[in-house]
């Protein structure tokens, strides 16, 4: 999901904040976007393939063409918010063109539960959707636009890290890795993060090798690569200039890490973008 997010463009349908009568029914009608359905109040049930009681603090996401039935309490009507959107993906073939491409699905899940503060997060996300949403109007659409990036940011890293509860060591793993994606360009050493947490080296390894399939050093090493690679395209540093920068030993210790990752050295991977930005 990160490569869709990361070159992702919206564009906003309809948003809607809907208050339903007390003997409510419906069927999702605009299967062919992406729809983001908040409940902030009451209670009732959707059908897709199976049948879900519905109740505040639920987030569900509906991928173009799923089909839905919707049901409210008699006693308890609900109030949902509902984000009608688009999503295009953008790949950068040369240099200053791009290829646009429909998003048909982001991987999230159907429906997520939210408690305490974090249901108060999205509360907020929501109504500030609903109350600033005006159609054809270049500042709504670039407020509206920007709580949407933040939607999906919280969404999905609450996805990838499988944090739909909080617990102490999912809340570790949060922070480790945040410090990481800040600190990439120190001289980070695991065994004073892992100190700092009161957890074990191993059990730190452990942490993210559940969550993300890899150790922290690895996503360390990832997080630098990623820097390095945009200085080398979009900046004239030399080679030594970017190695301090994204908190590389030396020129020598950059070199040899880029390579691995990249399978080319880093002076090689300039030359060859700039000459296909070139053709």
């Amino acid at each position: 999901m990160e490569d869709k997010l990361s070159s992702i463009a919206i564009q906003i349908h309809w948003i809607n904040d809907k208050k339903t009568p007390p003997v409510w029914r419906d069927i999702r009608n605009n299967t062919s976007v992406h729809s983001f359905y908040w409940i902030l109040e009451g209670k009732g049930t959707f059908q897709t393939e199976e049948e879900i009681s519905v109740e505040p603090g639920m987030l569900f996401y509906l991928k173009p063409g799923l089909e839905m039935s919707m049901e409210g309490d008699r006693n308890d009507p609900l109030r949902i918010i509902m984000v009608l959107v688009s999503l295009i993906s953008f790949s950068m073939k040369s240099h200053g063109a791009y290829e646009a491409n429909d998003l048909t699905q982001l991987d999230l899940p159907f429906m997520s539960k939210y408690e305490d503060s974090m249901a108060n997060e999205y509360d907020n996300l929501f109504k500030a959707l609903a109350e600033g949403w005006v159609p054809g109007q270049l500042d709504s659409e670039l407020l509206t636009k920007s709580i949407l990036y933040e939607l999906l940011y919280k969404s999905h890293k609450q996805t990838s890290s499988g944090l739909l509860s909080k617990t102490s060591t999912s809340n570790i793993y949060i922070k480790v890795k945040d410090e990481l994606e800040r600190n990439y360009r120190e001289d980070i050493r695991l065994n004073e993060l892992a100190d700092r947490y009161q957890i074990s080296v191993s059990y730190l390894r452990s942490l993210f090798q559940r969550h993300m399939g890899k150790s922290p050093k690895s996503y360390l090493s990832d997080v630098r690569n990623e820097h390095a690679k945009k200085q080398l395209l979009y900046t004239e540093l030399t080679m030594k200039e970017i190695a301090e920068n994204c908190g590389y030993a030396d020129e020598f210790h950059f070199s040899k890490s880029f390579k691995q990752s990249n399978g080319m050295p880093p002076k090689l991977f300039r030359n060859k973008r700039v000459l296909e930005f070139k053709s």
